[in-house]
């Protein structure tokens, strides 16, 4: 590859070799048609089945990187400007960005944690982006970008001193390829322990990274150290405990760090946005100085209430007067002992009676005040609702703060952008991970634990908007994947037909039922939802595959059995013609998701099966034809 360096490529003239790439090369090159300099990455073509699943990975990953780079207005993510194979090479042309990597910054020494921080809350905004990220690329819809390769080289940091998160593409290359082993792909020092251990990876691996980035910016050194790649990989499967280099760390810092990299994965943030939340009340906790002691008896004594512009109510200092000022009107006779004067006066039988005008003056003030304080709530509102919408705060964290806003509003309506933010906020929780089991893969299975994070996720919302019916019908979902997985076929089952009734263009509701009907054996309704699927815009891949061949084989091995007890050759014959149909059926499916789920092992014994049932029907037709009944 080094003669490329300098050569034309193209229309590009490669000029030098750019640090970085990971599974490629960058140079720095000069697009003489658009008159501008880009970074040039550079791919091998390959003609075997490992390079070819690369080379789409990278087609696809630059798709997404160009659309998220278009959505992410704070311009952190490299700008893709063309794509394409040239003289034995897949390319890619993006965004040259001017300024340093992250590693060169840090090999000078720690940084100040102000700006670490402010580094690492670029980081996470984009991740959080990345993270909700929707788009439909090549009619397929796509929802999240995991980077999965946050390290220093790949931050840039501009002579301005922004932040541009790099190179995609890796992300999407495990994600597409999880037969490929994890070294070709990620970098060791920043990845998490069950990363390592299964080679799989979500959002929370890419917080991890940020984690291990961030100490590293604050320590001037890496978390993990050792003396080779293969005892580094050694020890960070084998992490355990926080490392005691954590209490060097500035206070504040050091707890979020602490559970960013706690060895628990369940104990660490769940997401970029709750890091950035945490992150971010860090550097604001820093802009205020401890309020003054209040001597609140002098208060009381020197001061008055106003309601104030903001409608919140406040005090003002009472002026110090001595009776005689008070007395201006010389007419008006002294007040009696223990009295003071004010707006109303006692009447002779013991009532109150208000001085009208004076009466209109405190009505108008309060009615004032009150209409005041909700707009006042309304303000709030919407400022929880941004700090929510920009990932600043956790829904839980705004569920908190709304409640608060809740208890000191009289009416709904000053509550609407924080109710439907939040509201949205949860859904959008819960639509991750049904989303998830719509696409996950065979190393990426979606637990009972995370259909019950989606169930309080989608409770939180539903509480919101009680009327919702897409909630509702959400909740249904969920409630039957919970159900199917309890082994409450039936609950299960009519949990998934109330969901499909509210849900009647989603396709996750007929993926619940197909998975009822196939652990049923009713392979043609299963095969029926799994249309209704695709027609709502499902694409079956491996999972709908392998259930559908276990549940042909296990109706080809019932043809096999009856086939056995038949005491006549043509029920023998009957019986084994539909046995081979399915055995044929499943053996095919099998092939298709080879090598994944033990497919290659299941056609194997399949063909087998067949092999022996052929075997079989051949010595019964012998037999018949040696006893003289053709």
């Amino acid at each position: 590859m080094t003669a490329l360096d300098p050569r034309v490529f193209g229309r590009y003239e490669i000029r030098r070799k750019l640090a970085g790439g990971g599974m490629g090369r960058v140079y720095l090159a000069y697009d003489a048609t658009l008159n501008r300099e880009v970074g040039l990455k550079l791919i091998d073509l390959g003609t075997d089945a490992e390079s070819l699943e690369i080379i789409a990975a990278e087609q696809r990953g630059a798709k997404l990187q160009d659309q998220l780079a278009q959505r992410e207005p704070g311009g952190r993510v490299a700008q893709i400007f063309d794509v394409g194979e040239r003289d034995g090479f897949f390319f890619i042309a993006m965004e040259y960005i001017e300024g340093e990597d992250l590693s060169e910054s840090v090999a000078r020494g720690p940084i100040e944690p102000a700006r670490a921080v402010s580094i690492a809350l670029d980081i996470l905004e984009v991740l959080t982006r990345a993270h909700t990220f929707s788009a439909v690329i090549d009619d397929r819809q796509h929802r999240g970008i995991i980077h999965g390769d946050i390290k220093p080289r790949n931050i840039r940091i501009t002579p301005q001193g922004s932040v541009k998160v790099l190179d995609f593409g890796i992300a999407k290359a495990v994600s597409m390829t999880r037969s490929m082993t994890f070294n070709q792909f990620g970098s060791v020092p920043y990845s998490s322990p069950e990363r390592l251990q299964t080679g799989d990876m979500d959002v929370r691996s890419d917080v991890w990274s940020v984690g291990v980035v961030l100490f590293e910016m604050l320590a001037g050194r890496s978390y993990f150290q050792a003396e080779s790649a293969q005892k580094m990989e050694w020890v960070i499967r084998n992490y355990s405990a926080v490392q005691p280099a954590m209490w060097g760390m500035p206070a504040g810092l050091r707890e979020v760090l602490m559970r960013a990299l706690h060895p628990e994965p369940q104990s660490r943030f769940a997401t970029a946005a709750e890091m950035q939340g945490a992150l971010g009340e860090w550097r604001a906790s820093g802009r205020y100085s401890s309020p003054q002691p209040t001597d609140f008896e002098a208060t009381r004594r020197t001061t008055a209430s106003v309601i104030s512009d903001d409608g919140e109510t406040r005090r003002r200092a009472a002026p110090a007067v001595d009776d005689a000022t008070r007395r201006t009107n010389l007419s008006e006779p002294p007040l009696p002992p223990g009295r003071e004067p004010g707006v109303a006066s006692i009447t002779s039988a013991g009532g109150f009676r208000l001085n009208g005008m004076v009466a209109g003056a405190v009505v108008f003030v309060l009615a004032a005040g009150f209409a005041v304080a909700e707009i006042r709530q309304w303000s709030k509102a919407s400022d929880l609702r941004r700090r929510l919408e920009a990932g600043q705060l956790s829904a839980d964290a705004g569920a908190v703060e709304y409640k608060t806003l809740a208890a000191g509003s009289w009416f709904s309506w000053p509550l609407y952008p924080a109710r439907t933010s939040l509201r949205d906020r949860y859904s959008a929780e819960a639509d991750r991970v049904i989303a998830d089991y719509r696409e996950a893969s065979e190393s990426t299975p979606v637990y009972v634990k995370d259909w019950k994070r989606a169930q309080a996720a989608i409770s939180a919302a539903a509480n919101l908007a009680p009327e919702d019916a897409a909630i509702r019908g959400r909740a249904n979902l969920i409630e039957g994947h919970l159900k199917l997985r309890a082994g409450d076929i039936k609950g299960a089952r009519s949990s998934f037909e109330a969901a499909r009734e509210r849900m009647s263009r989603s396709p996750d509701p007929h993926l619940g039922l197909a998975m009822i009907h196939l652990h049923d054996s009713d392979l043609d309704k299963a095969e029926g939802e799994l249309n209704e699927a695709q027609r709502n815009g499902f694409r079956p891949g491996r999972r709908e595959q392998k259930s559908l061949a276990d549940a042909y084989r296990k109706r080809g091995e019932r043809w096999l059995a009856v086939a056995k007890k038949a005491h006549d050759i043509g029920r023998m014959e009957d019986a084994l013609k539909k046995a081979d149909g399915d055995l044929a059926h499943a053996q095919s499916l099998y092939n298709a998701v080879a090598p994944f789920f033990d497919g290659i092992e299941l056609s194997e014994r399949v063909a087998s099966e067949r092999e022996q049932a052929q075997k079989t029907l051949s010595a019964a037709q012998l037999a018949q034809q040696a006893a003289g009944n053709p």
